[in-house]
This record gives C-alpha cells, structure tokens and sequence, in this order.
C-alpha cells in the first residue's frame, strides 16, 4: 500500500515536468521583450570609477559644509552614459514615462543602435535651449520664467550665471529643490563674493516654507466646510474661499519660476487669508426663519394681564 502511493507520487511529479518543459519555450522571460531600446540598452552600463569618485568628493564637501553643486561638476559627469540612465532610472521623468526620445530624439521601438539612434539632436538639449524644449509638457511655467531676471540674463547670453532649466531640476535627474535645501542651492550664485543679491537665499528658503503653511490651511479649511456642511449650515461663501486658495496652491509651482519673491510671497499669503476665511463657522440656514425675540415690555404685559386675571378670579 505505503509502494502505491509513492509510485502515484512519483507519477504525478513526472506529469508535471514534462507539462512544464512543454509549455516553457511558448513563454518568453520578460527581460527579453523591449518596449524602448533606450532604456534596454543604457540600463546595461555600470558606473565608472570616475563617477563613483565624483559622488564622494561631493559627499565629503556636503559632510565639511562646504556648499556643492551639481552644476559645478555636470558636463564631465554627462559624458558617463551610465550614470545618465541611473539619474534619470529614479526621477519623476521616468516614473511618469517620459523616456530619451522626447528630449534628444531618435526611434525608441528600433533595436539597432544605429536605427535607434536616428534623428538625434543636440540643439534641443543645448542649455540655452531647454526653456523651450520643456516648455513643450511645462507650459506654464515657462510662461513664468519668461517674465524672469534669469530668462533675461539667458537670453542676453552675457557673462556670469544665467540660470536655465537644468541649473536646477539638473538634465536627467529631474529634481525638485525641497525648501531645506533652497538655500544652499540659491548660493552658488546668490553670494557676497559674486555679489548678486546675497538675501536671496534666505527668503527663498522662507517662502518656499511658506507653502506648508498654505497646504495646511487648505487641510483645516477643507475640515470645517464638511463640518459645517453635515450640519445643515449654508457653506456657499465658505467653499467659494476655500476653491480660491486651491486655486492658488494649484498655480504655486508655475508661480515660483517667475522667480520674484516678492510676488510669490503675496501669493502664499492670500491663499492663506482665503483658507482661513473658509475655516470661519458659516451661518444656520436656520437663522431666517427663527422666530423673534420676544420684547421685554410684552412679557411685563404678559405678567400684569395674568395678575389681573387671578383677582377677578378671586373675588368671584
């Protein structure tokens, strides 16, 4: 008995291989099917020892406090293709699918290099160049930059800085300065020794923060509309306030670009004023059709007539 049941077993796990060898070839391994040579090709590359060694010295210039800017060290850090792919493998570009052809071109479906790399320009990525090219997908915001200081200084093509897209979101990494680190950035331009505007950086790094206080005005605004709603409350004004601020948070990252701290601190400020405008306990619909106070002289008449009453009742 115990024989039979190891024979069936065995049987069972014969049956089964031989199923899976027979299936096996009809499915390819994922890894093997491109959907866009760029990415299949350059994510193959390794850093180099040259960029590795780039990564420490800046690490070590941050930990002695010494401000350190990518900028600094961008073009020779651009000529490893590796670590062009491993920026931008993590950035907001790749996780919404914006991949290689939509910056520098080329046939992304072609397997060949020479196929793929068809149609490559440099002229779009040229760092004068790159308002317009993102302006493609960032529209608004390049309508801001336009009205900038920085666009006039890149457009005269004069010397010193003159800041474009990549001098802060960097070509393939793709960030978003936080307001922590605003300052330290603003600073490679914005200093004594250069002698632009060294106040710069602070109220940078204030207004930016500034937003968070917006943000949760929104919060608590939003909180006591619902509030208010459930109970019956006419919120109409309420919401009205409360839409305004959103609308402004809404246009914050547009705004910024316009780079005129002035006006964006004015911004952030209304759109605060309009949260908490929201946040104020909006009237009873109920209030309008309340009856109204009774009048102290009709109580005392009330009062004088009932007294009245009871004597007449008496002598009776």
């Amino acid at each position: 008995m115990h024989f039979k049941n190891v024979s069936g077993i065995v049987l069972g796990i014969a049956f089964v291989s031989i199923l899976f060898l027979l299936v096996q070839p009809a499915v390819a391994p994922a890894t093997q099917q491109l959907n866009n040579s760029c990415a299949d090709c350059h994510r193959k590359l390794l850093f180099t020892s040259e960029t590795r060694q780039f990564v420490d010295i800046r690490i070590k210039h941050l930990e002695s406090g010494i401000s350190c800017s990518i900028v600094c060290h961008e073009d020779k850090l651009n000529k490893t293709t590796a670590s062009t792919y491993a920026m931008w493998s993590v950035s907001t570009h790749a996780l919404f699918n914006v991949t290689c052809e939509k910056c520098h071109g080329g046939d992304p479906m072609a397997t060949l290099k020479n196929e793929a790399h068809k149609g490559l320009s440099n002229k779009s990525i040229a760092r004068t160049n790159t308002p317009e090219s993102c302006g493609q997908c960032h529209e608004p915001e390049l309508e801001e930059f336009k009205s900038s200081k920085h666009f006039t200084k890149l457009e005269a093509g004069g010397e010193g800085p003159a800041p474009a897209c990549i001098t802060c979101h960097q070509a393939h990494s793709v960030r978003v300065l936080t307001a922590s680190e605003i300052e330290d950035f603003c600073s490679n331009c914005h200093n004594r020794i250069t002698g632009i505007d060294p106040s710069v950086p602070k109220r940078a790094e204030a207004a930016l923060s500034s937003v968070r206080e917006l943000q949760v005005e929104i919060s608590k605004a939003r909180s006591a509309v619902i509030s208010a709603k459930a109970s019956g409350k006419d919120v109409t004004e309420a919401e009205a306030s409360l839409e305004s601020s959103r609308a402004i948070l809404k246009h914050i990252p547009s705004v910024w670009h316009r780079f005129n701290l002035s006006y964006f601190e004015t911004e952030v400020q209304q759109g605060i004023a309009d949260a908490r405008k929201a946040e104020i306990t909006p009237t009873e619909n109920a209030t309008a059709t309340a009856p109204p106070p009774k009048t102290s002289g009709f109580e005392v008449l009330l009062l004088v007539s009932g007294l009245f009453v009871a004597y007449l009742l008496k002598r009776h």
